[in-house]
């Protein structure tokens, strides 16, 4: 019975993949680039002041596109909390008067080597290439808790470009990846 359960859930699964891919997809141009956005996503444009705002909207989530100078650009940076030693943990928080959030200061066993390898923050990061175009992608460590995202530093123009949705669901975050690979100058 559950290996029935398990093939039943897999061609589900691969099925429902399947119609995600064949969806029609719309182009979009932003600035010097195009990408390109399943059908069903509408898209609005925003009203930025210095740059080009947009949104990506479906049924679940918002979609953020940002485009214009790279100084005003959300570049996705993180701010790491603070990694200190656990022995210390109940001095800090009798100095404070509280214990500090997980956003400020986390306590570890080893400090050193945690903030080091960056245990607590919530994202991945890591450079690519898409279409010619290098690019910074942005993933939570956790589905559901965490940016997914794109940064373009500079493009051919100047310009820098980022598209992200935050705490997205496992179906959201997969389409925010195809809508990436996507993403091509005109």
């Amino acid at each position: 019975m559950k290996k029935l359960f398990f093939v039943l859930a897999t061609c589900l699964v691969l099925s429902s993949c399947n119609d995600i891919k064949k969806e029609k997809k719309i182009q979009h141009t932003i600035g010097s680039l195009v990408l390109s956005a399943p059908a069903s996503m509408i898209f609005v444009k925003g009203k930025g002041v210095d740059s080009y705002v947009a949104y990506l909207i479906n049924n679940k989530d918002t979609f953020h596109i940002e485009y214009g100078s790279g100084k005003i650009i959300y570049n996705l940076y993180e701010i790491s909390p603070h990694v200190l030693n656990l022995n210390d943990k109940n001095k800090i928080i009798k100095q404070s008067g509280r214990e500090p959030s997980m956003d400020e200061v986390v306590f570890s066993e080893y400090p050193e080597e945690d903030e080091g390898q960056k245990i607590f923050n919530k994202n991945y990061f890591m450079y690519d290439t898409i279409n010619g175009i290098i690019v910074k992608v942005v993933q939570p460590k956790r589905i559901g808790n965490g940016i997914t995202g794109l940064y373009v530093p500079k493009l051919k123009d100047g310009k820098s470009f980022s598209i992200y949705g935050v705490n997205l669901d496992s179906g959201n975050h997969i389409s925010m990846l195809e809508i990436f690979r996507t993403i091509r100058y005109r």
